[in-house]
């Protein structure tokens, strides 16, 4: 029987401008801020949406903008 190596998934804080704050199991910082945009935001009123992702471990926090008309998801500057 082989084993699937795979990576563990981490506890991310993510809230964005105007939504609430949720807590997404992801691999990465990116995947986390991907999933909560999936998951919880629903036509945003904005061009723009701003999104921070926090790694609940170790308190490492990124920031990522949204292009709610392409769908692009960047870093911010």
């Amino acid at each position: 029987m082989a084993q699937a190596a795979s990576e563990p998934l981490n506890r991310y804080r993510v809230m964005a401008t105007g939504h609430p704050t949720r807590i997404v199991e992801e691999r990465t910082l990116e995947a986390a801020a991907v999933s909560y945009i999936e998951d919880f935001v629903t036509s945003p009123p904005v061009p723009e949406l701003k999104l921070w992702v926090t790694d609940i471990e170790d308190g490492n926090q990124h920031c990522f903008l949204l292009d709610t008309d392409s769908g692009d998801l960047k870093s911010c500057g």
